[in-house]
């Protein structure tokens, strides 16, 4: 259920046959969405992981083409063994022109390792893409699982390694359970354009729910008057 404010104060973007409710108050949000404003920037970022998880191959294809209909490049963090195993799709996200960030190698929350284990796990990873796709990672990195983000240990060896940690402004919790398309997509609009320029929002390309919310999100964004970009564009 939206909230009173969204509902009394709200404008209106259709998107798909689905209504969103979008707040108020900001100058780059337009009642028409056939006419919007100077474009304010939304990032997308995707965690690609979890190597051995049997959806999650195809449903970055998925991801991928559907970014590639709509003309979006995203942030990508990728997960030094899901690289290795899946060096075609690695090589496809960052010939679709993607920027390609350092996941960790083994998505151990960082927290828990000792900062030599941290520095030897952050290598692995980068070096593993780089022999994949020729690109260096850094500074771009995201901890796993949004652990050690305030940490001044993982910081310190992140900085050390010429690595800066990537957070988010929004995430739908696309992993969970009862997530669906739709809830995920309300939810990243509404926060989205709450927050305004800048906006970084955090998908996993192996649910269900993502593949289904990002066609949403991307016309609904859009209507609202967003630009997308990588993160490096909005420094």
């Amino acid at each position: 259920m939206l909230s009173a404010i969204f509902v009394t104060v709200g404008i209106t973007v259709k998107t798909a046959g689905i209504d969103f409710l979008l707040p108020e108050g900001r100058p780059d949000v337009t009642e028409s969405p056939h006419h919007p404003p100077a474009p304010w920037r939304v990032a997308l970022t995707f965690d690609v992981e979890h190597s051995d998880h049997p959806a999650h191959p195809d449903g970055t294809k998925l991801v991928l083409d559907t970014l590639a209909e709509r003309d979006v490049t995203a942030t990508h963090f990728i997960q030094g063994r899901w690289a290795q195993a899946y060096p075609a799709l690695t090589k496809t996200i960052a010939a679709q022109g993607h920027l390609v960030g350092n996941h960790s190698h083994h998505h151990a929350k960082s927290t828990w390792l000792a900062p030599d284990g941290l520095a030897q796990d952050v290598r692995a990873a980068e070096q593993a893409i780089r022999r994949i796709t020729g690109i260096d990672t850094r500074p771009w990195f995201r901890c796993p699982y949004g652990d050690g983000t305030h940490d001044p240990t993982v910081l310190s060896v992140l900085e050390k390694l010429g690595y800066q940690e990537t957070r988010w402004h929004v995430d739908p919790f696309d992993w969970r359970s009862k997530a669906t398309g739709v809830k995920v997509a309300r939810t990243v609009i509404e926060e989205a354009t709450a927050h305004g320029d800048g906006a970084v929002v955090l998908f996993h390309p192996w649910t269900d729910a993502t593949r289904r919310a990002l066609p949403l999100v991307i016309d609904g964004l859009r209507a609202a008057g967003a630009r997308f970009v990588r993160m490096d564009e909005l420094t």
